[in-house]
């Protein structure tokens, strides 16, 4: 009597356990998009056929951060590192998330122990060191130059300048800041934020000239730079050319109507 009990028991225990995780692969997506709901829909029957697939759920993680469900996110990223506590990747995307989500806490310590399992891997160094920048904490400056002196990718090193100047920038250290962005554009022509983070610090120092020529050599980098435009246009309203900045504006509305 005493055997049976225990294996209904056992049964039922199992079963509440295969509710309960099946319970976590179901998420509401009423208040998402058509497209974006109707994928995360895909992925988490997907995840109940067959739990094992790690590509699947990965994909399902990624999809439910995509549509601001992080809670549900985190949670396929927890059975994922159930038997892989050691993935940097993993870690590195539960940093990602958790940042979105606006914990920089965790967010955080889950970048800096990605960093501690794979040293080499430079984006959550990346995004560590942008973190520090937008504190003004010399820590960016100290682990981009570490990225600098490991990367063998020129596109890597030059992100790694960019947050050094805008961390310079952030001090009110221009001419480093400049510096900076020039090493970076030297590097990589078509970075259009540097562009852009190079001209607005002009700008703010009422170099309007220098910034003007600046935004104009990121158009020529790319015609449909709507940003470029927008800031060009301002440039030429500082020095009191309306008409030029009029051009520069109507130019910037074609490309992007959230310019109003």
């Amino acid at each position: 009597m005493f055997k049976t009990s225990l294996y209904i028991t056992c049964i039922f225990a199992t079963a509440f356990l295969f509710a309960c995780n099946s319970e976590a692969d179901k998420t509401n997506t009423d208040d998402l998009p058509d497209e974006t709901a109707a994928l995360i829909t895909q992925l988490q029957k997907k995840v109940q056929l067959n739990p094992d697939s790690l590509g699947t759920r990965y994909q399902l993680m990624n999809a439910l951060a995509q549509g601001d469900k992080y809670k549900e996110a985190l949670l396929q990223n927890d059975t994922l590192m159930t038997d892989d506590t050691a993935n940097a990747a993993l870690w590195y995307r539960r940093g990602d998330i958790l940042l979105q989500s606006g914990d920089s806490v965790n967010g955080i310590e889950a970048l800096l122990q990605a960093v501690k399992v794979a040293p080499a891997f430079a984006e959550p160094q990346l995004q560590l060191a942008s973190i520090y920048a937008d504190r003004s904490d010399a820590m960016a400056v100290t682990i981009a130059d570490r990225i600098i002196a490991m990367s063998q990718e020129t596109r890597t090193a030059s992100q790694a300048r960019f947050i050094k100047g805008l961390y310079y920038s952030n001090i009110n250290e221009t001419d480093k800041a400049l510096a900076q962005f020039d090493e970076c554009l030297k590097s990589d022509y078509t970075f259009l934020d540097a562009y852009i983070e190079k001209g607005l610090l002009l700008y703010d120092k009422q170099r309007f000239k220098e910034a003007l020529a600046v935004f104009e050599r990121a158009i020529q980098v790319s015609n449909t730079f709507a940003e470029g435009y927008y800031n060009a246009g301002r440039c030429e309203e500082a020095l009191g050319n309306k008409e030029e900045a009029k051009l520069y504006y109507e130019k910037a509305y074609g490309l992007d109507k959230s310019l109003k």
